[in-house]
């Protein structure tokens, strides 16, 4: 009996100090391993690599940051800005560094800019042979001729062009060769963003920025351009015709049809509302639908396509050129 109490005396001892030994080496490992992260992050800390093209820029803290700021950049809607393509945009790499790193959102976002072409729009009025004169907006433009009506009318044949002038290059352009087409007075302003196909002139449907060009697009053909603009946004057809399709159409979301003869078509994909019906007869006036993110879409914008004798077309031949 004495052997047993002894035993398990000895037992209930053990497994205390295996206990205490198994608690002290666990907070010894917590503390060890508190001290190591310490040690690290003092040395440490995560950032983002961000390489344009094949060229490493710099790093950065925030990404989603960084990101916003390039596409506000992108999106600018500043006077006169046309759309901003960008050849590389920046991707991003976890990273740990160095304490002594510092944060390059400014240097990125010179970069973006240094990589990409800035495509200005300006309003170019011609007065018989003299060189062009240049202003910002139409309103501007047909402010100018109406001037230049109530001065000259009746006393010279004048001749006056209004044409959309894009151009990357805003110091030279006055060395641009103008085609500036001569109207006469009584003639309505036009300008070349308003173009013929099959002998239909078309027009923009809406104002925006082109965010995704015709060509091929993730492993497919994008038969068409998406034009960037808020919700609700109203959509006017590109010229006067008679509505042939209206409703949902699998990745088109609320797609719209117009078929202006001669073999033309146009489609006006994404449509948050619908305004007309199939037959209806519409001019570049009405209001045929509105902006939306319908279908297989990731934002609001217009989804248009031009077909001619039912063959897809590249839309900028003719408008957002």
């Amino acid at each position: 009996m004495l052997h047993q109490k002894i035993s398990k005396e000895r037992i209930i001892i053990f497994r205390r100090a295996t206990i205490y030994y198994i608690t002290n080496t666990l907070k010894i490992t917590v503390v060890a391993m508190v001290l190591i992260f310490i040690m690290f992050i003092s040395k440490y800390k995560p950032m983002y690599k961000v390489t344009i093209g094949e060229e490493t820029i710099g790093y950065v803290t925030n990404k989603d940051k960084v990101e916003q700021i390039v596409e506000d950049y992108i999106n600018t809607q500043d006077e006169n800005i046309a759309f901003i393509e960008v050849k590389d945009l920046p991707k991003y790499e976890l990273n740990l560094v160095g304490w002594n790193i510092e944060d390059s959102t400014n240097s990125v976002l010179q970069k973006v800019k240094d990589e990409s072409v800035v495509t200005y729009l300006l309003y170019a009025i011609k007065v018989g042979d003299e060189q062009p004169q240049y202003v910002s907006t139409l309103e501007e433009a047909k402010q100018v001729v109406e001037e230049l009506k109530n001065e000259f009318e009746g006393i010279l044949d004048l001749k006056i062009g209004v044409e959309e002038v894009f151009t990357s290059d805003l110091e030279n352009i006055q060395s641009i060769d103008m085609s500036v087409a001569k109207v006469n007075l009584d003639t309505e302003i036009i300008s070349n963003c308003d173009s013929a196909i099959n002998g239909i002139i078309l027009s923009k449907p809406i104002s925006g920025i082109v965010t995704y060009r015709f060509g091929p697009r993730w492993g497919r053909t994008h038969k068409g351009i998406d034009i960037a603009a808020n919700t609700g946004t109203p959509i006017h057809p590109c010229s006067d015709g008679t509505v042939t399709f209206t409703g949902w159409y699998g990745g088109y979301g609320n797609l719209i049809i117009v078929d202006h003869g001669n073999g033309v078509q146009t489609y006006y994909g994404h449509c948050s509302k619908i305004c007309v019906s199939t037959g209806q007869e519409v001019t570049r006036d009405t209001i045929i639908g509105l902006v939306g993110s319908t279908g297989n879409s990731t934002g609001p914008h217009l989804h248009l396509e031009i077909l001619k004798d039912g063959v897809v077309q590249n839309p900028q031949n003719y408008l957002y050129k």
